[in-house]
């Protein structure tokens, strides 16, 4: 056993801080769940209900990070780097921000058809948010820190494959601008799914070096 896990072992076992990021996770996992199976209807009349939906899974995250907040104002030891568990409940709270911010201009916007571009990237994201839950699941005991590598390297590989996605409909969006406020539309909206793609694989990217410090 590591010097890290010894000291990690004689903490106080603040197991709240990994019931609440693994809260987060699987919020973000159902989240984008739902945002792709509702997008694939392909009904514009569902948008609305949509963004409502939404709007409380943001609430959900939201109120996770206020928690592990508060919860670290009033914990003097934390059975990981208070750095790292701030750093991981602010990442994977940004990513259902911007799943809202995409319903938000589906309404907005009056979008009657979803490029074909969002589902891909939208398909990517739901593969890649669930592989979040099993990487911050693998922080309570850090365990096999071979396994969490390969999660970290798959999530990798789905974001590089979102970013070619991402880069060949702004292609197509440019190469044919018949209509510039719709591109501007599209542009922004292919703006936030790949950046929600970002912000996951940013979260497994903490969950590395957050490992790679305690295990």
């Amino acid at each position: 056993m590591s010097l890290n896990a010894i000291l990690r072992w004689l903490k106080p076992h603040e197991m709240v801080f990994f019931d609440l990021l693994e809260g987060s996770a699987e919020n973000i996992y159902h989240a984008t769940l739902h945002f792709d199976r509702e997008i694939r209807t392909g009904d514009p009349e569902r948008w609305p209900e949509l963004r409502r939906q939404m709007k409380e899974y943001e609430h959900q995250g939201d109120e996770f990070t206020h928690q592990v907040i508060d919860r670290l104002d009033t914990t003097f030891v934390t059975p990981i780097e208070r750095e790292d568990i701030l750093a991981l409940a602010h990442s994977l709270d940004d990513v259902v921000d911007l799943l809202d911010a995409i319903c938000e201009r589906l309404v907005l916007y009056r979008i009657l058809e979803i490029h074909p571009a969002v589902k891909e990237i939208s398909s990517l994201a739901v593969e890649g948010a669930h592989e979040l839950t099993y990487l911050i699941r693998s922080l309570r005991n850090m365990s096999d820190t071979q396994e969490i590598r390969l999660h970290i390297r798959r999530v990798h590989v789905l974001e590089n494959q979102a970013d070619s996605v991402y880069h060949a409909a702004l292609s197509e969006l440019f190469n044919d601008p018949k209509d510039p406020v719709l591109l501007m539309k599209w542009k922004e909206l292919f703006d936030l799914i790949e950046d929600a793609t970002d912000r996951i694989e940013l979260v497994a990217k903490v969950v590395g070096s957050t490992v790679m410090r305690n295990a």
